[in-house]
């Protein structure tokens, strides 16, 4: 991710391993674990919304960053449309259609690829072919975690985007991933083959490093993070619904101009319902 040192940054769909570049954290499910690998982490200013209705001023932020996220929504064209309000950089990461056949998550709405710079979308049919087996060979056998590692390109989508995002929602029928196709199979190895082998050794590393660690490592690079100037929820909030101002009070938020009343608990505001 090409975040400058000076970027105010926005992670949305933050979860259990928020990035340390961000400075600001949004999640729709604060207390809801069934979609992550953990409990929440709320180490900086954090609020709790929808994706498809951030309630953010326009251009709030330099950078958002957006992993594992896109193929959770409802709608992805409202989702990206906000994404491109409220910051004019950012990086999106999905699960690839071929990590997405071979794991099969029910939960996700969309099957996402990436075709010369432009985001493929496609509804997601849910059909597991392969049930839970390759989640518990993640876990239990170390041959295929490697070859999982050392082919990561192959299982993910990474995208990083300024002023606009390119992509396309593709009919049910479509497809953007022919596997018969020899451009097709020549586009996937040359990526994969040409992925920075550092990266390799980072997710080797990152791997074998417990995680208790590496949340202590993350939560002091925050810290440090925080020397940097940054802007206040008082002053970037907005309702999500109409983007009116809203008044804060101390254990509510009101929109002036919908009238909608939203809570704020421990601390957090909260803009679900």
């Amino acid at each position: 991710m090409n975040i400058r040192r000076d970027d105010f940054v926005l992670e949305i769909g933050s979860g259990h391993n928020p990035k340390a570049r961000a400075d600001v954290l949004c999640d729709k499910f604060i207390g809801d674990d069934e979609q992550r690998g953990g409990a929440i982490v709320t180490d900086r200013p954090m609020v709790e919304a929808d994706g498809q209705f951030l309630p953010f001023t326009d251009r709030a932020f330099d950078y958002v960053i957006c992993s594992h996220v896109l193929e959770h929504v409802e709608d992805p064209r409202r989702f990206i449309s906000e994404l491109m309000r409220v910051a004019c950089r950012g990086y999106i990461e999905t699960p690839s259609e071929i990590g997405e056949r071979i794991y099969g998550w029910h939960y996700h709405h969309w099957v996402v690829n990436l075709v010369d710079g432009c985001l493929m979308l496609r509804k997601n049919e849910k059909k597991s072919q392969f049930g839970q087996l390759f989640h518990r060979l993640a876990v239990t056998d170390k041959h295929w975690k490697q070859f999982h590692i050392t082919h990561h390109n192959l299982f993910l989508v990474q995208y990083e985007w300024e002023d606009e995002i390119d992509y396309k929602i593709l009919l049910e029928h479509e497809s953007a991933l022919d596997l018969e196709c020899h451009d097709t199979l020549d586009r996937l190895v040359a990526s994969d083959s040409n992925s920075p082998r550092h990266n390799e050794w980072f997710l080797f590393l990152k791997s074998a490093v417990p995680r208790s660690i590496v949340s202590r490592v993350k939560s002091l690079l925050t810290k440090g993070n925080q020397r940097r100037p940054t802007k206040t929820l008082q002053e970037i909030l907005v309702c999500p619904q109409c983007k009116g101002d809203i008044t804060w009070e101390e254990h509510s938020l009101h929109c002036k101009m919908c009238e909608q009343s939203y809570r704020i608990v421990d601390g957090i505001p909260r803009f679900t319902f």
